[in-house]
């Protein structure tokens, strides 16, 4: 457990300071602000506006333009874009020498029926199953960093709503969200592609969570 979130941190502060290049976006992540829009608003229509299932088909949208074969140029895999802690997080992957480095060479578990990354490719119902079981893992992290005190409070240009909270920790980890809070909402707080955490905050925000707190009639603003 917590393996996906231990080297995020120093990740996300390296590349907030300008340490780690911010190579060229990929082609999994949305190009423009204008087709971003469009295409979440295409998922909130086709999926109930703002539903927990609308969440999940914006989040691969913005992951991979809904592709379940997509693999990008660190490896991440499928339509969320799963790295190799994440899976071992999630019992597919078992772990090896170096859980980040996306080899997968510690091989698979068989969980589900899925014994390689093939597999995986294949099997767009293990990745919508994988997904759900990953929020919900990913909020108990958010929780044992105690961020989602956090939970719809405003900061920089956003509002920290649990649905941006989730897609932030996916895209960069627990430390990368904790380093976007710190800094008031910076947008120079971004992944190895120089996508923001402030993109994904502000993209995925407003979403129904149902294990996270409600919106409050009133949001209080981040001191």
């Amino acid at each position: 457990m917590l393996v996906y979130m231990r080297r995020t941190a120093a990740a996300a502060l390296l590349l907030c300071c300008g340490l780690l290049p911010a190579q060229g976006q990929q082609a999994g992540h949305a190009t423009s602000v204008a087709k971003d829009r469009k295409v979440l608003a295409a998922a909130s229509v086709n999926q109930g506006t703002r539903s927990f299932d609308a969440f999940f088909m914006a989040l691969k949208q913005m992951e991979s333009g809904g592709d379940y074969r997509s693999v990008n140029t660190l490896n991440f895999i499928g339509a969320y874009q799963f790295g190799e802690a994440a899976l071992i997080d999630l019992g597919y992957v078992r772990r090896d020498r170096d859980v980040y480095d996306n080899d997968y060479s510690g091989g698979f578990t068989g969980k589900d029926g899925i014994h390689s990354v093939t597999d995986f490719l294949k099997s767009p119902r293990v990745q919508d199953k994988a997904v759900r079981a990953w929020v919900k893992l990913m909020w108990r992290y958010i929780e044992g960093e105690n961020l989602d005190r956090y939970s719809w409070t405003r900061t920089g240009e956003v509002v920290l709503s649990p649905s941006g909270m989730l897609a932030a920790t996916h895209l960069l980890g627990t430390g990368g969200l904790k380093a976007f809070i710190a800094s008031g909402g910076s947008r120079r707080i971004v992944d190895p592609y120089g996508t923001p955490v402030l993109k994904y905050v502000d993209r995925l925000g407003g979403y129904d969570i149902p294990f996270a707190p409600g919106k409050p009639a009133q949001l209080a603003w981040l001191n």
